[in-house]
């Protein structure tokens, strides 16, 4: 376990905190530890059906369609796939074009888990896997598509 000392912690916090993020960080003062932070996967309530909305046993068209734009759009704020749908849902779907790099892989992932904490790591992005709504052999082949043609587009010289 890596030990940090309380100067340290006041003066880079943020870099303190994304370590804390990853792995257990003990907190050292006058040369004893005092304090211990560790990721918040390690406190959090399992995610149950009883601590958060459930996901949807299906989507719709229009659902689809929406995380469709959505992967589109490159937008990897929060704010935005919070009001999109249940958290879990965008998390995964996150995750998931994080894992099949269909988007920056680094922000996806890290927005996978600030959705849902612990979704970038294999065992909950495996059972997410198994109860989402979400059919990858339908929406990823669709997302290539539509990605492919936003770039032909991007690529096209400017009408005059």
């Amino acid at each position: 376990m890596e030990t940090v000392d309380v100067t340290e912690l006041k003066t880079n916090l943020g870099a303190v905190l994304a370590r804390a993020a990853v792995d257990r960080l003990a907190i050292r003062k006058h040369g004893r530890v005092v304090a211990y932070l560790v990721p918040a996967r390690e406190v959090q309530a399992p995610h149950t059906s009883k601590t958060r909305a459930p996901m949807p046993r299906s989507l719709s068209r229009a659902e689809e369609e929406r995380l469709l734009q959505l992967a589109c759009s490159g937008d990897t704020r929060p704010s935005r796939w919070r009001r999109a749908g249940p958290p879990q849902l965008l998390a995964g779907f996150a995750a998931l074009l994080g894992s099949l790099d269909l988007g920056n892989r680094e922000r996806l992932l890290a927005l996978a888990e600030q959705l849902w904490p612990g979704m970038s790591t294999l065992e909950v992005a495996n059972e997410w896997l198994r109860h989402s709504p979400v059919k990858a052999d339908r929406l990823v082949p669709m997302l290539r598509a539509r990605l492919a043609q936003h770039e032909k587009r991007r690529n096209e010289p400017a009408a005059r």
